[in-house]
Formats: structure tokens, sequence, C-alpha cells
């Protein structure tokens, strides 16, 4: 299969699991989150606030509180990513207008918090490790995570300790109690999916050194070391990289890699730990 065909599978892929991800989000704050009375973290449980005050469909709500977020996000994290944030903020708007709200399976509202923040946080995370986000603070927590070495579920839950606190205020104490615990299940939920096998070192051997390099600090805001070395067969005179990263972008490296250099030799080794400046992703 040639470099673009792989190329294009890769797209086709990530967009398909974008979708269901997307899907299960809205899913999980239309038929748990939303029915029980609490309220969701982030853009979604903002809205919800705004939705309190002035009878606008949430979905609505979302797409127009996503729009500076997006431009942030272009800023700072490139241009596939806010791509695939565009088409994912999109989709949320369209399944939460079209999903009906209510309850499903059960009326429990301690069920309901937990089972909505799991599914709710499952989705985000399907969305990230395709490279893209749903919007909201998924964008602004990644930006922490490169820039401040804050995890996603750390930032989210800076933000979304305001959102419980303003619940508090709005709705009764019992409703930001249960708020409380579907957003703790949602912050462990993003820390278990998205560093359950945390660091991977890659060793490249390449031909196109400097030019995977470049593009591996442009589009990942990775650092590479490189060195000389020959082929003992060819006795070609070659470039080796060393690069360490997150599982979770394992997809968007192999991806430069192919489309830079096809024949390109790579070692992927699991890393227990790094000492030294090394920014999470997630």
């Amino acid at each position: 299969m040639s470099a673009k065909a792989t190329n294009s599978a890769n797209v086709a892929l990530d967009l398909l699991i974008i979708v269901f991800g997307t899907l299960l989000t809205a899913f999980a704050l239309n038929k748990f989150t939303i029915p029980a009375g609490l309220l969701a973290g982030g853009v979604p449980g903002t809205a919800q606030i705004i939705h309190h005050f002035v009878p606008i469909n949430v979905g609505i709500i979302v797409l127009l509180l996503n729009i500076p977020i997006l431009i942030i996000g272009y800023k700072f994290l490139g241009r596939k990513f806010s791509i695939y944030t565009i088409i994912s903020s999109f989709l949320l708007s369209i399944f939460l207008y079209m999903i009906p709200v209510g309850t499903i399976w059960t009326e429990n509202i301690l069920l309901n918090a937990i089972f909505g923040g799991v599914l709710n946080a499952v989705g985000c995370c399907l969305v990230l490790r395709r490279g893209g986000s749903e919007g909201g603070m998924d964008v602004i927590s990644r930006v922490l995570a490169k820039h401040k070495n804050i995890t996603v579920g750390k930032g989210n839950l800076i933000f979304n300790g305001c959102i419980v606190a303003i619940s508090g205020m709005i709705f009764e104490a019992e409703i930001a109690l249960y708020t409380i615990i579907s957003i703790f299940c949602s912050m462990k939920t993003y820390d278990i999916v998205l560093n359950h096998v945390d660091r991977v070192s890659l060793l490249i051997i390449t031909d196109k050194g400097k030019e995977i390099s470049n593009a591996i600090n442009r589009d990942m805001h990775r650092g590479t070391t490189l060195w000389d070395a020959s082929g003992g067969y060819s006795n070609k005179e070659k470039t080796v990289l060393l690069c360490v990263i997150m599982q979770g972008e394992m997809n968007q490296l192999k991806e430069i890699v192919k489309t830079i250099d096809p024949s390109s030799f790579v070692n992927i080794v699991s890393t227990q730990n790094v000492i030294g400046r090394f920014h999470q992703i997630w």
C-alpha cells in the first residue's frame, strides 16, 4: 500500500472513531447527565447553566461557546487538531439536538452520575486519541498540557470546580454533590484511558532526518536528538532520531514518518520514566 493510500485509510479511521466518540458523549449527556438534573463538565456544563436562564437548546449554546475556543486551538495546536475539533464540535451540537433528552436503563441519580461521567469521558478520550477534541475545555486543557505540563484530567478538574460551585448556588446542594461524583468519575476515566500506556521512546533511522525532525517539532511540539550513522549492510549514510512521546501521540508520529520517508526504520521501546523536560499531552 502506498503512503498516500495509508494516509487516507488513517484519516478515514480517525473520522470514524471521532464520530463514534462524539456520539457516545452526546448519548451520555442526554440520557444520563441532563435528565438526572446533573451538570456536565466543561462547555456542556456551562451551556446547561445558561440554558437554565435562557430557553435555548443546549446544543446551540455549545456551538456558540466553542467558536472562540476553536480559534485558540488553531493557533496553539495546529491545523489537523483544529479540523478534527471543528468536525467533532459541530457533530456534538447536532447529536445533542437530535438525541431526545430522557433517562435510559435507570432513574437512580447516583448511577446516572457515575455512568454519565464515565461514558462522557470515554467519548472525549476516543476523540483526543485520534488527534482532535470535542472542543470546549478539552482544547484549553490540551494547550495547558503542552505548555504547562498539566494533564487534561487535572485541567478539566480546575474548570469543573467552578461549575460545581455555580451549580451549588443555582440548584440544590444535593445536585452539586452528585455533580462532583460525576466530574470525579470523568477525571479518573480521562487519566486511565489516555495514560494507561504512558511514554514510549522511538529510534527512527532515515535518509531524511532533518525533515522528520522539523515536522515532529512543528506538528507535535516534541524535541528530537539526531546523530549520524551508516548502514551496516548498505554502507549508506543515515540519520538516527531519538524521540520520547506519549502513547496517544503514536498515530500522529507514524503518519509524519510514513509521509516523509516511507522506507524509514522505526524501533519503538516502552519507557518507564523520563527525568528532565518532558511535557504531558493529556
